[in-house]
């Protein structure tokens, strides 16, 4: 598995030199409401995050968003309409921006939160197994792949995992998974 830093570097490497025009970022995730991951981790893309002293805003666009349950609270249709980006009712039709083929630079699935069911070992059954494999059909379908970031692991089922490990190979495109939220900016800042 690629660390973020090779992720980013690979990322980058299959996009053309143009530092004026923005990374295309369709975002999958499973809710998008206030302090969830997808908010967290989105709300970077859209409003940028301070470092060094400084206000950042990645050079970013999130072109799209998935969301799997909308419970209350919801903030995706608030965000769409405040940043110009639609959100689409299946992955599909997010990461091709409602046409025939994919329509974005990279790909951000974040399946953490929400309601669903547990298995025996009282494991969370998050679907980003099942996120990552639609956006699969969609790369398989239009001929080409792009970079995906799944936030947390990728699935709590090794078979599942395998997989998605084993599809980005043989489809070429950068995979990274991991946790962005210990990087993440305390506000306020909280020392012990």
């Amino acid at each position: 598995m690629l660390t973020r830093r090779e992720f980013v570097g690979a990322a980058a490497a299959l996009l053309p030199l143009n530092p004026a025009k923005p990374l295309r970022v369709a975002i999958v995730t499973t809710i998008y409401k206030y302090l969830s991951h997808g908010q967290h981790i989105g709300d970077r893309f859209l409003i940028g995050y301070p470092i060094d002293g400084a206000w950042h805003k990645p050079n970013i666009k999130v072109v799209s968003l998935y969301v799997d349950q909308k419970p209350d609270g919801d903030l995706s249709q608030e965000r769409a309409s405040e940043f110009g980006f639609r959100v689409y009712p299946t992955i599909a039709e997010a990461l091709c921006c409602g046409g025939d083929s994919l329509a974005c630079d990279a790909v951000l699935i974040v399946a953490e939160h929400g309601d669903y069911p547990r298995n025996d070992k009282g494991q969370i059954l998050y679907p980003r197994y099942e996120f990552f494999e639609q956006c699969v059909k969609v790369f398989e379908k239009s001929g080409r792949a792009v970079p995906v970031y799944n936030d947390k692991h990728l699935s709590y089922n090794w078979d599942d995992a395998k997989w998605m490990f084993d599809k980005s190979r043989e489809l070429n495109f950068p995979l990274s998974g991991g946790s962005s939220i210990p990087l993440y900016f305390r506000k306020p800042d909280r020392t012990a």
